[in-house]
């Protein structure tokens, strides 16, 4: 009984032997899965500028050969990325500076062929041990640049166009919850709203300052609310007025509009296999 227990125990584990080997050959299909695909042409390029203007042409070189079949023709891609800088600030205020700004990027047209160019096996040179060959390819004159910063005319359509209806109600809603005593004060007086800022005005004298400090009346619960008078003027205060820079005759809003592009040369064979260079960031003035 003994015996034939241990022969069981035996044909056991042989089976459990056998059964990882089969497993193994089964498993093991990475030389049969592993395709690498097909080898496209090698690819290098360089571009006359990191910077060029719109309406104009960006000059390259390119070198390029192939190990696996014949070159056909070359390619030139690019993709459009658009950034908007916004800034808004109010010179009226005292105690801090109120600055809204934004800075955003944002794919405006995805890759793209520009144009093509024919191989020509003239172009092979004997010391790089590829082809090459100089050449452009042209930058849309829609992506210019364009800015309105600092006008010295207000206009209301350009703010809504460009910062969105309603920014400048929240400019001024936000603007006014920041304020203090003495932001009221520079902004009233500064705009000839009052003559005399006394009669908006009580003070405390502090012990660790070892003077006075000035602040609106004090409430019934010992608050110092802003004057319902005061409040009254803000309201009717135009958003253009909280912008406007006296002393520089202008109004403190800027708007940008810039456009870079990522280029990329594609090189194709008779298979229509194609390899490409790295990306090129070239920005638009």
């Amino acid at each position: 009984m003994k015996h034939i227990f241990k022969n069981i125990i035996r044909l056991a584990v042989f089976s459990l032997l056998m059964a990882a080997v089969y497993s193994c050959e089964k498993q093991d299909f990475f030389d049969e899965q592993l395709i690498t695909g097909k080898v496209g042409p090698q690819a290098y390029w360089e571009v006359g500028s990191s910077t060029v203007s719109a309406g104009t042409n960006v000059p390259f070189e390119i070198q390029y050969y192939s190990t696996e079949s014949d070159i056909e023709y070359s390619e030139a891609w690019y993709r459009i990325s658009e950034t908007v800088s916004k800034s808004v600030s109010s010179p009226w205020v005292a105690t801090f500076t109120y600055n809204i700004t934004s800075n955003q990027t944002e794919e405006k047209r995805i890759a793209q062929k520009i144009q093509s160019y024919p191989h020509s096996l003239a172009v092979w040179s004997d010391s790089l041990h590829a082809y090459t060959f100089k050449s452009d390819f042209p930058v849309s004159g829609t992506l210019r640049p364009f800015q309105w910063v600092k006008p010295e005319e207000f206009d209301s359509k350009k703010m809504d166009d460009y910062f969105g209806t309603g920014f400048m109600q929240h400019f001024k809603d936000s603007l006014y919850t920041m304020m203090k005593f003495a932001d009221f004060r520079k902004m009233m007086l500064g705009m000839g709203l009052v003559e005399d800022f006394k009669l908006y005005t009580d003070s405390t004298f502090d012990a660790n300052s070892n003077g006075y400090v000035y602040h609106f009346p004090k409430d019934a619960e010992g608050n110092t609310p802003v004057p319902a008078e005061l409040k009254t003027m803000y309201n009717g205060i135009e958003f253009q007025q909280l912008i406007e820079n006296s002393a520089n005759n202008n109004y403190e809003v800027e708007y940008r509009r810039t456009y870079f592009m990522d280029a990329i040369m594609r090189v194709y064979d008779k298979q229509g296999i194609y390899g490409t260079t790295l990306w090129k960031k070239i920005d638009i003035n």
